[in-house]
């Protein structure tokens, strides 16, 4: 199974997203646009859907309370919920920690780990896929200047649960692989110009593009 992990697009053309070949799945982490109208993100998502018929998403801590409601209604949303495809149970958690700029989702790390008690346990045979917008303390996680952002009430679910795998996004410049213990913890960047396959067979291999 191949995935295309993709995140903050903000507002970005997605053109150049259409075309990837074999792609079983797309999951989108947030921050489809900055804060714009719900037609934007509308047309957004609905040309990737003609491309990519099954299709997640989760909101960023760009993403307005119309656009978090049309991605449920449209059952395309990820946030606070679980959705199981072809041996995965995905589990998503939008919007981020508190930012310096008040932007429009944002949340606590008690009401973060509140979100993830929501998390159930994978089957038998079962990979456990965390999609979450804000980054993990300690992966994908270093601003510019070097100081780490990342959620640790994520980091504490990570070393508890052990999921196989944690896509995140909002940190555009901390694009990368990294591990925590088994866990592999992947930012594919910024799109469209950056992205991220991940094939998905008895083993997990990841490529940043």
């Amino acid at each position: 199974m191949l995935v295309l992990v993709v995140s903050d697009l903000h507002g970005h053309s997605v053109e150049p997203l259409v075309e990837i070949e074999g792609v079983d799945l797309l999951l989108m982490l947030g921050d489809v646009t900055t804060g714009a109208g719900l037609e934007k993100t509308k047309e957004r998502i609905q040309t990737l859907r003609g491309a990519y018929p099954a299709l997640y998403v989760i909101s960023g801590n760009w993403e307005r309370p119309q656009s978090a409601a049309w991605f449920q209604a449209e059952g395309l949303s990820l946030d606070g919920r679980a959705e199981r495809f072809n041996g995965l149970l995905l589990f998503g958690l939008g919007g981020s920690i508190p930012t310096p700029f008040n932007t429009p989702n944002e949340f606590t790390e008690d009401e973060l780990a509140d979100k993830l008690t929501s998390c159930p346990e994978p089957e038998e045979d079962e990979r456990l896929v965390i999609c979450s917008h804000n980054p993990p303390y300690g992966a994908c996680d270093r601003v510019f200047l070097g100081k780490r952002v990342g959620s640790k009430s994520l980091r504490v679910f990570i070393e508890k649960r052990k999921p196989d795998l944690v896509l995140c996004g909002h940190i555009h410049e901390a694009r990368g692989i990294e591990n925590i213990e088994s866990t592999i913890v992947l930012n594919p960047g910024s799109a469209p110009k950056h992205y991220a396959l991940i094939r998905i067979e008895k083993d997990i291999s990841v490529n940043l593009y």
